[in-house]
């Protein structure tokens, strides 16, 4: 298998992120025009010549025109250019060996990683949750949300964010009490909560021990418990997008490091160069799954398609030996 590029595909940026205010976006107003491309659009027939004139072995011609029907060139291009060379003149040729289906593999590969990590974050979303509210809940009553001693200065903005929600009225179980003029209980208000949102309401939260008894669900400290949640939140939401995450440098939201429980430390990752990558991330998730769903197959799963690309496991961030980690070993419950 031809290896894949991995430092020319990591640094390449396919999106800036834009900051929307009012009618302007990035400065500009959202009616003034910009100048057009130059490049015009292609047919697909002439996307497959350009790849094999570029270099690009393609055996199966119908095979991937399908592909390019139902996946956008530019889509397959953050899949395809860890196999380019530098020619200096924008060009862009592959390397000689380069195929159609070995682009065709890692894009997959890719897919199913984000599926399997949407899994374990969804029964973590979940999770959270239940402690969050449980914990408020009995804290200080069923509209703890409301009361602002328990909060920081953001709690302000985390009430508007529930006016919105409770504006839409999308929820029945929302509307059940919004229709009696009643305020939602926070174990009903929390099931309408993204994970970025449960992300912002454990941070605004102001005293120590309410962090610290919804982290203790988990085994961790509450400081990096709150980085934890922040990260896979982002995580969550490449996935949603369906955006390529098997090599992706996770310097948004950056995962802190615990310094306890001694058995998750020393299974993570503390090679600066190699934390931001997706391993440390998915032995988090590992760990969590294990409390969650103890008897969930999805470590042995992820294992399995790990295992499948060894050639990947670098730039994901795995470090050597890392099958025989107790979270990942083969077997261990």
């Amino acid at each position: 298998m031809l290896p894949v590029n991995h430092a020319r595909l990591a640094s390449t940026d396919f999106g800036r992120q834009a900051h929307f205010g009012g009618f302007f976006i990035l400065g500009r107003r959202v009616n003034t025009p910009r100048k057009a491309p130059a490049k015009p659009a292609t047919t697909l027939d002439e996307q497959i010549a350009l790849l094999r004139r570029r270099g690009m072995t393609i055996v199966d011609e119908d095979r991937a025109r399908h592909y390019l029907g139902h996946i956008n060139y530019y889509r397959l291009r953050g899949y395809w250019m860890g196999y380019e060379q530098p020619d200096g003149v924008g060009e862009h040729p592959f390397r000689p060996g380069t195929t159609f289906e070995a682009v065709i593999d890692l894009y997959d590969f890719d897919r199913r990683l984000r599926l399997e990590i949407n899994d374990v974050i969804e029964r973590f979303e979940v999770s959270l949750r239940t402690h969050w509210a449980y914990v408020l809940g009995h804290r200080d009553g069923p509209i703890a949300h409301r009361n602002a001693t328990l909060f920081n200065a953001s709690h302000p903005d985390l009430l508007r964010r529930v006016e919105t929600l409770y504006n839409d009225r999308k929820e029945v179980f929302l509307r059940h009490y919004l229709d009696r003029d009643e305020e939602p209980p926070i174990w009903a208000l929390c099931e309408a909560l993204s994970l970025g949102d449960l992300s912002k309401w454990l941070r605004s939260l102001k005293h120590h021990p309410d962090r610290q008894a919804i982290a203790d669900a988990y085994g961790l400290h509450e400081r990096p418990f709150g980085s934890f949640v922040e990260h896979l939140a982002y995580i969550r939401n490449v996935c949603a997008h369906h955006a390529r995450l098997w090599n992706r440098r996770l310097v948004v939201a950056a995962l802190a490091l615990p310094k306890k429980p001694s058995e998750l430390v020393a299974q993570l990752q503390h090679d600066p160069a190699q934390a931001r990558r997706l391993y440390n991330a998915l032995t988090v998730l590992a760990w969590l799954m294990r409390i969650i769903s103890p008897r969930s197959t999805w470590r042995e799963r992820m294992r399995m398609l790990i295992a499948e690309r060894p050639d990947l496991w670098e730039d994901m961030g795995f470090p050597q030996g890392w099958q025989n980690f107790d979270l990942w070993r083969e077997g261990t419950p």
